[in-house]
């Protein structure tokens, strides 16, 4: 689990870990407005931004306006 302090970071690090790793992470928002790339076995606490694999965001999974 990595902590940043924008959306476009977490992304961009889900972005390179999910292709470089060949697995699934989850970026969310968490309470205090920073924004967290996971792994979805990790305890996801707020408002889910995206989920990526392979390096692309998985369709079905849309950001909140």
């Amino acid at each position: 689990m990595n902590i940043y302090k924008t959306a476009s970071q977490a992304t961009g690090v889900a972005r390179t870990l999910s292709k470089s790793a060949a697995c699934t992470i989850v970026v969310y928002q968490a309470e205090d407005n920073r924004f967290v790339a996971a792994r979805p076995s990790d305890a996801v606490n707020g408002l889910v931004i995206g989920v990526f694999q392979n390096g692309y965001r998985v369709q079905g999974v849309q950001r909140a306006a």
